[in-house]
């Protein structure tokens, strides 16, 4: 079971890195390659978690037009470590409940499906085209999220528990809020540690770079947003040698 178990958390990882960081934030929000309707749409479905597509996209494009200044949606100079990382979801700058949160694993999932599409809703006219396409559009409308979000949750605790029973449902909360924090960690150790390029606070952090699939060369992202490659020269960018093996197969029809 051992084996089993930990290649299933190793997939679950893999389909999160892609869900948000081919899916959300390269193709949806920087359209950074040209792949068809049906691929998007799959690696939006994987990325739920990440929340509405109109309103993530819209908060990540006002991230970039006013990094590390004080219209910052997350800007962890300017609000905070915690903030930055996961308590600007919430509300909340008190360390012990974000905490809380950052550690929730399927809590956080089942506590987003409702709190997500309803919250943090500021910056969707930054997201017009997503909000245009008629999937997006749907899948971003609180009911239709809800109720996606709680049938991803709900499949996920069963066929774990199916397979692999209570050290099963302990490995995947723990898998979760990996993957969660992984994510969270872009926005925050992103702009503090690492190597500082351009104006904004945005940093190239080795660790998360590698972990992140690439999106933790954050600073080389901030210079060029739509760029697909974030990684440069002997920096591995994972989620972009996805995108090229993709493209030879030809899914990915042009990469930018």
């Amino acid at each position: 079971m051992g084996v089993k178990l930990a290649i299933f958390c190793f997939l679950l990882y893999i389909l999160g890195g892609m869900g948000a960081s081919m899916g959300y934030h390269r193709l949806l929000c920087h359209q950074s390659a040209q792949v068809p309707k049906w691929f998007l749409y799959l690696l939006t479905l994987i990325g739920l978690p990440l929340g509405t597509p109109v309103q993530w996209v819209g908060n990540h494009r006002a991230h970039h037009n006013a990094a590390d200044t004080i219209d910052d949606p997350h800007s962890p100079i300017i609000s905070g470590f915690w903030y930055a990382h996961c308590g600007w979801y919430i509300g909340q700058t008190n360390p012990f409940i974000c905490l809380l949160y950052a550690l929730g694993g399927p809590f956080r999932m089942f506590f987003d499906s409702f709190w997500r599409p309803r919250t943090n809703q500021q910056y969707v006219n930054l997201a017009k085209d997503i909000d245009a396409d008629p999937f997006l559009h749907a899948i971003s409308r609180p009911i239709i999220y809800t109720s996606l979000l709680l049938i991803y949750l709900g499949s996920l605790l069963f066929i774990t528990y199916y397979w692999f029973q209570i050290p099963g449902l302990i490995a995947l909360w723990i898998c979760l809020v990996i993957i969660y924090n992984l994510g969270d960690s872009v926005d925050s150790f992103g702009h503090l540690f690492g190597e500082k390029k351009g104006k904004s606070g945005a940093r190239n952090n080795r660790i998360l770079g590698l972990l992140s699939f690439g999106d933790g060369w954050h600073a080389n992202h901030h210079l060029n947003p739509k760029k697909a490659k974030h990684g440069q020269a002997k920096q591995f960018d994972l989620t972009y040698q996805f995108l090229r093996i993709l493209k030879g197969l030809g899914i990915v029809k042009k990469i930018y």
